[in-house]
């Protein structure tokens, strides 16, 4: 399971999350931008990243990853 952070308007915005089942992180951060998001928001976001992974053991790994590089 992957968790995407994303801002709605701008880089001053509120930080949102998505959690949502990918193959990898470039899957997570496509089907977070052009499907989770705008079914939840009505619109796609300003900026996403792929911000972390949860494995099915229950741990977690967080990843270098922020607005300016979102993979």
């Amino acid at each position: 399971m992957y968790t995407v952070e994303y801002r709605l308007n701008g880089s001053y915005s509120e930080v949102k999350r998505v959690s949502l089942p990918a193959k990898n992180k470039w899957d997570a951060y496509d089907k977070a931008v052009f499907e989770v998001i705008p079914d939840i928001e009505g619109t796609t976001p300003y900026s996403a990243w792929v911000y972390s992974k949860t494995y099915q053991n229950g741990k977690y790994q967080i990843f270098n990853t922020f607005e300016g590089k979102p993979v």
